[in-house]
């Protein structure tokens, strides 16, 4: 993949052009204080070349007297040629560039000149060997002022080039502090803009090369370092994300090793035999549990099908089916009879499935096998035993077909055996309390009574014991059940048996479940018959029929404010002929809610009490939706059984 051009807005220098751009201001630079260097040696050489003609002036001022005071031949032509010169001299000191300093005494000397001039040629214009003295002693007065004018033009042009070497220093130095501030500039653009740059990427290449694969050099730039550090994140970032695939890659083949390992190892130690072969079904693997269960050793079966194992009890035409089911890419299940290596048969229950490659071509068989000897023998055993039990059943269901009988007859013996003498008794004893009422005295005429009420008693006792015998033995008949209506209809009898009461009954209206009419309204009857009864003394009395919503949808109850009872003996409550209260306060036999009991629990549901003394009770029963079978049937064994114990 190319990297990524930076696009540029304007004109970037590349590292090539900063440098050429450094060397020319550098140049620029150098050649600035060169120029000024030479102009100051220049005015400096003038200077001096103004100094030596000031010089002249004063020489030849004195080599012109000196020659007028000693005439000889040619003389005139001498002293004007240094006249001459003198003029010469004096003219180019006006036009100097550095002659303003000097000005006032160059106009000083040009004015005293003239006149000496003037003076030296007529002197030499009168001829003669001899000079008036008076002259020469003029002229000679006349040539120590110009003297003394060209030593002050002298010394105002020594002041000038001291000041133009002070001047001169300070540009010097000036120079030096440019220079020396273009040199840190270029040093600091340097280090700034090159050497820094590649230090970094130096050490961004490092820290990558150590293994820091978020290293970026984070350099922006359109020179050759920038194009360079550009390329080098670029690289990073595709190096990165090559080794988070590879890293990937390398973890998803660790993975994969590790399942790999895992099924390895789960083969080596799995409980069921492993075959593996090749497409002809020559083994090529076999795990030690199939060592253990056949006898063969690895080396002894690899290169072998797995026909050696054949018992020679197998019809043809299984192995046959399983050869075209695993070659057409099907699964094979199934239990083979083969023989040990030491000759003992062992049945195997059988997996074989095909293997296939990339392409879709079967390459090997796995074979699974599961030593079920054990299994098979314990079948046949169970068939043995299921025979037998059969059997007891059928004499298990003849004794309870007897017992059956013999509890019908025992209950029409009940009905009509200890009827009729309970009744005897009962008519007997009152006709003896209607006949001697008045012979006999008061104790004798409470025996009596106790007769007739123990009689009557029994009775009742004879008849809850038939009702709870009759809850066993009824044919169940589910259907849907109005509850409200028949709690409604069951307090209404109570109310008209008992109109002197005042009883504050609610029935939830809607209450429907499905069950058997008769005895879900002989299990309301008893439970709302004890609210009814244990209740009396309370005005109001208030007794509720409703559902219980915090137990569940199919949990209905009955509360009364009754006189409730203690919550230690609770266990009795569903027992037959256990009462929580005496029988003279409250009449009774102790069969009610044993007789509840049975019905909720025919109806699959149970049955539970919840009570504070003289603070009511809550009797809570379920009735699920729709009623258990196996529950009912289950019950209807069990009490057949309790009948006949």
């Amino acid at each position: 993949m190319p990297v990524p051009e930076r696009r540029s807005t304007g004109w970037r220098p590349s590292i090539g052009g900063k440098v050429i751009f450094l060397f020319l201001v550098l140049a620029l630079a150098s050649g600035g204080g060169w120029l000024a260097m030479h102009r100051t040696m220049a005015r400096l050489d003038g200077a001096a070349t103004d100094i030596n003609r000031y010089g002249s002036l004063r020489y030849l001022s004195q080599r012109i007297q000196l020659v007028l005071r000693t005439p000889t031949p040619g003389q005139a032509a001498e002293v004007e040629r240094m006249i001459a010169e003198y003029e010469a001299n004096l003219g180019a000191m006006e036009v100097a560039r550095d002659a303003d300093s000097a000005r006032p005494a160059l106009d000083a000397v040009r004015a005293e000149w003239l006149p000496y001039r003037d003076a030296v040629r007529r002197l030499l214009g009168e001829g003669g060997t001899q000079r008036d003295p008076a002259a020469l002693d003029s002229l000679s007065h006349k040539a120590d002022v110009l003297l003394d004018m060209a030593n002050q033009a002298t010394w105002a042009l020594s002041d000038h080039i001291t000041d133009l070497q002070a001047r001169t220093r300070s540009n010097l130095l000036l120079i030096a502090v440019f220079n020396a501030l273009v040199l840190l500039l270029a040093y600091a653009y340097v280090r700034r803009r090159i050497a820094r740059p590649l230090h970094d990427l130096a050490q961004v290449s490092l820290r990558f090369a150590g293994g820091d694969y978020g290293a970026r050099s984070g350099f922006h730039s359109h020179d050759e370092i920038g194009r360079l550090a550009a390329s080098f994140d670029f690289m990073a970032e595709e190096t990165g994300r090559h080794i988070g695939i590879i890293a990937a890659d390398l973890e998803d083949i660790r993975n994969k090793e590790a399942e790999l390992r895992k099924l390895s190892q789960a083969i080596e130690c799995s409980p069921a035999s492993v075959i593996i072969t090749d497409a002809a079904g020559r083994i090529e693997y076999v795990n030690p549990r199939f060592v253990e269960l056949t006898g063969y050793r690895g080396d002894e079966v690899i290169g072998r099908t797995p026909a050696l194992l054949q018992s020679g009890q197998t019809l043809p035409e299984t192995y046959r089916q399983i050869w075209e089911v695993i070659r057409s890419g099907g699964v094979w299940r199934g239990e083979l009879l083969n023989r040990r290596k030491d000759g003992e048969l062992f049945w195997e229950n059988t997996q074989i499935s095909p293997v296939r490659n990339a392409a879709g071509d079967i390459v090997h068989f796995v074979a699974v096998k599961e030593d079920v000897t054990a299994r098979k023998r314990a079948e046949e055993n169970l068939a043995l035993l299921n025979v037998e039990l059969e059997q007891r059943v059928a004499a298990r269901t003849r004794q309870l077909e007897v017992a059956n009988r013999e509890l019908q007859d025992f209950s029409h013996s009940i009905s009509f055996d200890l009827r009729t003498p309970l009744r005897a008794i009962q008519g007997f004893a009152e006709a003896i309390e209607e006949d001697a009422h008045a012979a006999l005295p008061a104790e004798s005429l409470d025996h009596l009574r106790r007769i007739r009420a123990a009689a009557v008693r029994m009775g009742e006792l004879i008849n809850d014991l038939l009702q709870l015998g009759r809850v066993g033995r009824v044919d169940f008949m589910a259907q849907p059940v109005d509850l409200s209506h028949l709690a409604r209809s069951i307090l209404d009898e109570l109310a008209r048996s008992d109109p002197e009461r005042r009883v504050e009954a609610t029935v939830e209206p809607g209450l429907i479940v499905s069950g058997d009419t008769r005895l879900l309204r002989l299990a309301l009857e008893n439970l709302l018959g004890n609210a009814w009864k244990f209740t009396v003394g309370r005005d109001p009395a208030r007794i509720a029929f409703e559902r219980a919503p915090d137990a569940g949808p199919d949990t209905f109850r009955v509360r009364d404010n009754g006189v409730g009872f203690n919550m230690d003996y609770a266990g009795r409550l569903f027992q037959p002929f256990q009462r929580l209260h005496a029988t003279g306060r409250f009449e009774g036999t102790g069969i009610g809610l044993a007789t509840v009991k049975r019905i909720v629990e025919l109806h699959g549901g149970h049955i539970r009490a919840n009570s504070t003394p003289d603070q009511g009770a809550e009797f809570c029963f379920d009735i699920p939706e729709p009623s258990s079978p196996e529950a009912r049937g289950a019950l209807e064994t069990r009490a057949a059984e309790e009948a006949v114990a």
